[in-house]
């Protein structure tokens, strides 16, 4: 919904775009750390008004009229964040594929632009912000789903009203928390034991837009039981989560800098058998360019003369698995 504030909007960029947040783990969008953005997009759009999905509201610029949000296009949220946004309204949800899957790096692995704004009537900080929330969720496969454990402490005895705000810091692993051009990260580790996921194969991430109510027939719940509280209603055409990027910092298509990890890969065109080495100890995992994996050695070695005569002629990424980091290399088999 915050086109509403679309002056405001143009100002806070200008203001925001070339300084650091105080909440260190803000990730600024043009962070060396990013390598790729999403590619493509699928959209359920959500009511305009959940709690009365007989309401409508219309564009007078557009004309259109609809009980559901329908601000932005999908090709606002591919790429690189720039400030335009697609809308999901309330309860709606938008999954996102890649170039490459996304793995599990040390550290943050992705992080979800939105466009949340500082009030006026809160000057000279950033924490306390005008936000709308999603949920984050990622798959292997498309169909199997897994949420990042989402915690909200924000009070729950008054609702934060239309044009309402919060305390950011108040709130974890939500998306949508800082200002336009700052994106939230998620680390990939805190689901490696959840089964039916492979974290170092994401393929798909899904944003799911919270319903701010505290109204327990329309509000949405944080893995801790909590009802989420954030600005509602907010009745318009770009009401709820504002997607803006979706930036990946690790990928089957990436090297991790790694001054302890060396990793080499020969002959590269291989054909037959291909040599694997390093200066410690790795295990190997072989991925095509859909990201599934092809071949796996799970044995710990310096070195390995893996035969890849079974696997088809294509471009392929080697995955140098190390105890604290992976190396990915890219190869071209020729048979």
């Amino acid at each position: 919904m915050k086109h509403i504030l679309f002056v405001f909007f143009i100002v806070l960029s200008v203001a925001v775009s070339a300084q650091q947040l105080s909440n260190p783990i803000a990730m600024h969008k043009d962070s060396s750390a990013f390598i790729g953005w999403a590619t493509s997009a699928e959209i359920v759009r959500g009511y305009v008004k959940i709690s009365d999905t007989t309401f409508t509201y219309t564009d007078n610029y557009s004309g259109v009229t609809s009980n559901h949000a329908f601000y932005g296009t999908i090709s606002n949220c591919l790429g690189k964040a720039n400030g335009q946004f697609i809308s999901l309204g309330d309860g709606g949800s938008i999954t996102l594929q890649f170039d490459s899957p996304i793995v599990n790096g040390a550290g943050y692995d992705f992080a979800v632009f939105e466009n949340a704004l500082i009030p006026d009537a809160v000057p000279n900080q950033d924490s306390i912000v005008f936000y709308e929330l999603a949920f984050v969720e990622v798959s292997s496969n498309g169909e199997d789903f897994v949420r990042f454990p989402a915690v909200s402490h924000v009070q729950t005895d008054v609702q934060v009203g239309t044009f309402g705000y919060e305390n950011s810091n108040l709130l974890t692993n939500l998306a949508g928390v800082f200002p336009v051009f700052y994106g939230y990260p998620f680390d990939l580790e805190e689901l490696a034991n959840e089964p039916n996921l492979d974290v170092n194969n994401i393929t798909h991430v899904r944003l799911i837009d919270v319903v701010g109510s505290i109204d327990p027939q329309y509000g949405t719940y944080d893995s801790e039981g909590n009802i989420i509280n954030d600005p509602y209603p907010t009745p318009f055409h770009s009401c709820g989560f504002d997607l803006d990027a979706v930036g990946v910092i690790h990928s089957l298509n990436s090297v991790e800098s790694n001054a302890f990890a060396t990793a080499d890969v020969y002959p590269n065109p291989a054909s037959g058998f291909v040599n694997l080495s390093s200066d410690r100890n790795f295990s190997v995992e072989i991925y095509n360019l859909m990201g599934q994996k092809v071949l796996c050695d799970s044995e710990k070695s310096t070195s390995f003369a893996m035969n890849i005569s079974d696997i088809q002629s294509g471009i392929y990424f080697v995955a140098f698995v190390f105890d604290d980091c992976r190396v990915v290399k890219k190869i071209e088999i020729m048979q």
